[in-house]
């Protein structure tokens, strides 16, 4: 199987949005050369034609763009009508939007009717060669063995089966070293895949938890690359919890000075890719945690914070306005909503928020995380809360320094508790200021679970930079324009 396809099938994707573009500017110059629209006297002039050769390329970078922010690059792509159109209407709309307010602080006189007859051909135009191209022959999805079955294993194939990916799907598993006898009595055979009597299958709880069959044992794992019958392997196995726990006696240590965690790696960590290492003699060292670095980037983030933050809040306040008085005109009790929450070295602060839920949300129950179609929000509270409008006001607590424009969401001092309990290597999020918006919000889910959340906070800080935040906020912009995650 060829791996690059993915890859190759969305430069074809790109190639193909730009060439649309370019082709729908043209025609809707040359229509209005011809024909009057009922809002115009007279055809355009035959001169105005070099207004496209001029534009064109702007044009055509443009598109992309806009696709981009309403997701229309990500995987996997919607296969139904309705839903290719939901996505690109808005994206074409925000192009045309764009576009002419380009043209009107460029201060270049422009035939605005043109952009009214370049929406409706590009729009159709899209979703014409969307729907062709996508219903072209699929590549075959990645077939993943997993190298154990516990909690790890269980979330992964948890979440496919919630939401299927055309890209993978799961083979199987094998068992780890120390398991081979396994906990119901499936014992594979020591002659793995390629033997004669093959190896058994796993019990038929295994399947119903989507791990598929037992396939035998790491040692098996060459035999199942080298015949086929796997494609990738994933390490979904939580042994070494005490490494975790050792993160989590650092980062919750009084006075907050440390040093930095290194590791002596074997050969399986040195080929892990773009790692920081140390070098004793000839002994190599990889940095897991590293301190040093954020002692320095801290104040460059925090001068960001403040003038990224006081920009943010001056363009949001006639938007923020109207979603208070929203609150206000629909519902009983403040407009604003005040909630205690665990910010960097533990210390607590209070969030502020647009008020989306009842007032006797809790009052019945102590801490509750929000749910899917939670019956305590409000009808305005469910779409501030969809297009993250309600986190608005939190740009008061970036500026007052007990968040950070990105980071690690915030949580409750309940939630921390358990998690502490719960999730090792928990403590170490707490290592940096909380954020308004994170990686974990970008890439993952609205409702994710803490645990997994915790892989995006620790990847993060692990490799924090200006740039990986610009990026961030550029999707979160993307996010916020989409309702993805909800």
């Amino acid at each position: 199987m060829d791996r690059s396809v993915p890859r190759l099938r969305l430069w074809i994707r790109l190639l193909g949005d730009l060439a649309v573009a370019v082709a729908s500017f043209y025609a809707a110059f040359r229509v209005r050369m011809h024909l009057p629209l009922p809002w115009t006297a007279h055809p355009l002039p035959v001169d105005r034609i070099s207004f496209f050769s001029d534009f064109w390329p702007l044009v055509a970078l443009a598109q992309p763009v806009a696709l981009y922010f309403f997701g229309l690059y990500d995987r996997p792509q919607p296969r139904l009508a309705v839903e290719r159109t939901r996505r690109l209407l808005p994206a074409v709309a925000l192009l045309v939007l764009g576009l002419g307010a380009f043209f009107f602080l460029a201060e270049r006189t422009f035939p605005r009717s043109v952009l009214v007859v370049f929406a409706g051909i590009d729009l159709a135009l899209l979703g014409a060669w969307r729907a062709a191209f996508g219903n072209g022959r699929r590549h075959m999805p990645l077939r993943l063995v997993l190298v154990g079955r516990g909690p790890a294993a269980a979330e992964l194939a948890a979440a496919l089966r919630r939401e299927p990916y055309p890209e993978m799907e799961i083979a199987g598993w094998v068992h780890i070293p120390g398991d081979a006898a396994g906990v119901d009595g499936d014992v594979p055979d020591s002659g793995g895949l390629g033997s004669e009597g093959g190896s058994t299958r796993g019990n038929d709880l295994d399947g119903d938890r989507g791990l598929g069959p037992c396939l035998g044992t790491v040692d098996d794992l060459p035999a199942l690359l080298r015949d086929g019958a796997a494609d990738d392997v994933v390490i979904a196995d939580d042994e070494a919890r005490w490494k975790s726990r050792l993160l989590d006696s650092l980062a919750s240590a009084s006075g907050g000075a440390r040093g930095n965690v290194l590791l002596l790696p074997g050969a399986f960590e040195s080929m892990i890719g773009r790692m920081r290492y140390r070098w004793v003699r000839d002994l190599p060292l990889i940095e897991v945690v590293r301190d040093s670095e954020w002692r320095l980037l801290r104040p460059l983030k925090r001068s960001v914070d403040l003038v990224a933050g006081t920009v943010l809040l001056i363009l949001a306040a006639p938007l923020l306005g109207l979603c208070a008085l929203l609150v206000k005109l629909t519902s009983e009790g403040p407009v604003f909503y005040r909630q205690e929450r665990v910010g960097r070295g533990f210390e607590r602060f209070t969030l502020w928020k647009l008020r989306t839920m009842r007032t006797d949300a809790e009052a019945e129950s102590r801490e509750v995380l929000a749910a899917p179609d939670d019956p305590r929000l409000t009808p305005v509270g469910a779409v501030l809360r969809r297009y993250r409008l309600d986190e608005l006001p939190q740009l008061l607590n970036v500026l007052g320094g007990s968040m950070s424009l990105v980071g690690p969401r915030p949580e409750r001092p309940g939630f921390v508790a358990r998690f502490l309990e719960e999730i090792p290597g928990y403590a170490e999020r707490f290592s940096v200021a909380p954020g308004l918006t994170g990686l974990a919000q970008v890439n993952g889910e609205y409702h994710s679970t803490a645990r997994n959340k915790l892989r995006y906070d620790l990847a993060y800080i692990a490799n924090c930079n200006l740039w990986l935040d610009l990026a961030i906020l550029v999707r979160t912009i993307k996010i916020v324009l989409t309702s993805r995650g909800i």
